[in-house]
């Protein structure tokens, strides 16, 4: 079991770039494509890859969909701020 997590852990680090190179140009659809991929790195694509691999947004956004369709949101709204938004009933800032 440890080896087949690692094994996952890898392709998803490894899978990263790979999104990044196929998103092209910095737009609101790639933005949500990747948010939908993994909470947060819509956020983290509109902020050029600056900053730090939004770790927590992505873990929390597998457990909680909610999460996740928050962070495409806000992707496709164009945000930078890669901080989770947990009041999902407003509309993102």
């Amino acid at each position: 079991m440890k080896k087949v997590l690692v094994l996952f852990v890898a392709a998803l680090l490894l899978m990263t770039p790979v999104f990044a190179s196929v998103a092209g140009a910095a737009d609101a659809g790639a933005a949500a494509v990747l948010s939908g991929t993994m909470a947060g790195t819509g956020e983290w694509y509109n902020n050029g890859f600056r900053g730090s691999f939004p770790w927590g947004e992505c873990i929390v956004g597998y457990i909680c969909c909610l999460v996740q369709l928050g962070s495409m949101f806000d992707a496709a709204a164009g945000k930078t701020n890669t901080d989770m938004r947990l009041d999902f009933w407003t509309p993102p800032r």
